[in-house]
């Protein structure tokens, strides 16, 4: 029966899964076909076809335009990244133990939430001129206020009378953090990334757009203002694979790891 059980499940799972990219599969299609018939009814620099988009896009990579491009982004996203979640996870821990901070923290967290990004990115061309340093400052200023307040709202579903319990009987504090802290904040942390990478990518394209002279969103910016749709298109579907590619390659992996380790506790 135990056995049975399994198998229905595993079954039940297999088929909900082929369900979800089945019809994830046929978003996709639905999409290009819209596409393709938008394209059919306006003009090439309004609404260019599929077909041309994707001639670009390989126009991109055959002339190494498109490696270039994206490696200068990918520096910029991961140093803006990395930075942001370094800031959040400190600030985060820090206020999950010590609430006065916390307090003291939420207006400042709210206000860089709350406020559009655009008025960051005016503030941090002034700050700092056109190019990398402003990309990075905007991406690291508007990503550590997400993952801080992931971390904090990590500690808040640790349970109160656990913690009472664990100060009453001593508990070592290297066991404090791996059974009850660790737990708690794996699931945050893996929350918080998932919300970080995504705004990354897209902060560093509107950086790019507005105030560098190389990276893909600068290049986005040049497709527009030469009304080169295409290629503006074809810029668009590589911003769309690689946030699939995060997706698959480090999201994805994250969330496994977080269950594969909360089940074998």
């Amino acid at each position: 029966m135990i056995f049975w059980g399994v198998s229905f499940r595993m079954r039940n799972f297999t088929s909900n899964t082929r369900q979800e990219r089945f019809f994830a599969g046929l978003g996709i299609v639905v999409i290009i076909l819209l596409w393709y018939g938008l394209s059919r009814l306006y003009n090439p620099v309004i609404m260019p076809s599929p077909q041309k988009a994707l001639s670009s896009l390989v126009e991109f990579f055959r002339t190494g335009e498109a490696q270039s491009q994206m490696a200068i982004t990918f520096r910029r996203v991961a140093g803006g990244l990395t930075s942001g979640i370094l800031v959040g996870l400190f600030t985060g821990v820090l206020s999950g133990l010590f609430k006065p901070l916390e307090y003291m923290l939420r207006p400042v967290v709210r206000l860089f939430l709350s406020v559009p990004a655009i008025i960051f990115a005016v503030m941090a061309m002034v700050w700092f001129g056109m190019g990398t340093n402003m990309a990075v400052f905007l991406v690291m200023l508007l990503v550590s206020p997400v993952m801080h307040t992931n971390i904090v709202q990590g500690f808040k579903t640790i349970d109160q009378s656990l913690l009472e319990m664990v100060a009453v009987y001593r508990v070592p504090v290297l066991i404090q953090i791996r059974k009850i802290y660790f737990p708690a904040l794996l699931h945050a942390f893996v929350a918080g990334f998932t919300l970080c990478a995504t705004s990354a990518v897209r902060l560093t394209i509107m950086a790019e757009l507005l105030g560098t002279r190389e990276g893909m969103g600068q290049k986005i910016g040049i497709s527009r203002a030469y009304l080169e749709t295409e290629k503006l298109f074809a810029w668009v579907i590589l911003l769309v694979l690689i946030v699939v590619s995060l997706e698959w390659l480090i999201v994805r992996p994250l969330n496994r790891f977080s269950r594969k380790w909360e089940a074998n506790q």
